[in-house]
């Protein structure tokens, strides 16, 4: 028996299946983690822009 005869190698389309896969397990955690997270940042900015914009308006000037 030769060394060639116990060397194992991986069929390529098995690599190509486990790249599939975890190119759709990265996209399911996108979806489902950063984009309700990217959601809230940008609703908590428009929040604090709209109570800025109410402070100021409400404020008399302070020079006399």
């Amino acid at each position: 028996m030769s060394i060639d005869d116990e060397v194992y190698e991986t069929p390529k389309w098995r690599t190509a299946w486990l790249l599939v896969g975890f190119a759709v397990l990265i996209g399911i955690a996108v979806v489902t983690v950063v984009q309700p997270e990217i959601a809230d940042e940008t609703d908590e900015e428009r929040a604090s822009e709209i109570e800025t914009g109410e402070e100021q308006e409400g404020d008399d000037p302070l020079q006399e």
